[in-house]
């Protein structure tokens, strides 16, 4: 874990961001999150998803040794 602040944790992998978004389009769908949209490119990945009245954005972009991973959560109206 690089930092925490209310509702946000950043994160680091040495993993590419192809490989990261995987990852967490997987597990979020395991853990019954319904993804409302998602971008995943070479560069970039986005995954918006919902589960109750709970929102999650899942953001990776690359990094000089890795992928840099920002996971932010929050209720929803």
């Amino acid at each position: 874990m690089t930092s925490r602040t209310d509702g946000t944790t950043v994160l680091h992998s040495g993993d590419s961001v192809s490989k990261v978004g995987s990852f967490y389009v997987d597990t979020l769908a395991r853990e019954g999150w319904k993804t409302v949209s998602k971008y995943q490119g070479q560069f970039s990945a986005n995954i918006v998803a919902k589960r109750g009245k709970e929102g999650v954005t899942v953001q990776a972009s690359p990094t000089g040794s890795g992928t840099s991973i920002s996971i932010s959560k929050y209720p929803l109206g």
